[in-house]
């Protein structure tokens, strides 16, 4: 039984237990909520003035430091989690964008001294398959190579 049941029981206020028993008011008040546990004399006391055993409350603070732990750990557990996918979510974007700026194209131009102009995948149409390509548009041509071979296009026709 604990304290307060036994208090509970006798229909005793705080006071008047603690009278009894010879400690404060403010103990009995503090061994009830958990914040002091019952010392072998107060344990004693009571069982003498009542005849009744009584159990410490040890437990009862353990039980709620144990609640209060385990909320804050389940807190902190959460808040680590939802820091977590903010960071997968931080970095997933990240790469997406850097994915989307590789896969854009920077446009070239090639501008004829003639007028005109002809980006690189039309030199390459017309070339065809080659390793090198030389562009001189002075001369409005390309000039590539391929192997042992080498020959030029017009680029303006």
């Amino acid at each position: 039984m604990t304290v307060q049941e036994l208090r509970k029981k006798y229909q005793l206020s705080q006071a008047a237990l603690a009278k009894a028993v010879g400690v404060s008011t403010s103990a009995i008040g503090a061994i009830e909520a958990g914040r002091m546990k019952v010392s072998a004399k107060i344990a004693d006391a009571i069982k003498n003035v009542y005849d009744e055993a009584v159990e410490l409350e040890a437990k009862a603070k353990e039980t709620r430091t144990a609640g209060r732990k385990s909320k804050t750990a389940a807190k902190e557990s959460k808040e680590k989690a939802v820091k977590k996918a903010k960071a997968v979510k931080e970095k997933a974007t990240q790469k997406k964008d850097a994915k989307q700026a590789a896969q854009k194209k920077t446009e070239i131009l090639i501008q004829s001294p003639m007028g005109g102009e002809i980006t690189p995948e039309t030199v390459l149409e017309k070339v065809g398959k080659v390793d090198k390509v030389y562009i001189r548009v002075d001369e409005n041509k390309a000039y590539w190579v391929k192997g042992e071979e080498s020959g030029a296009v017009d680029l303006w026709d």
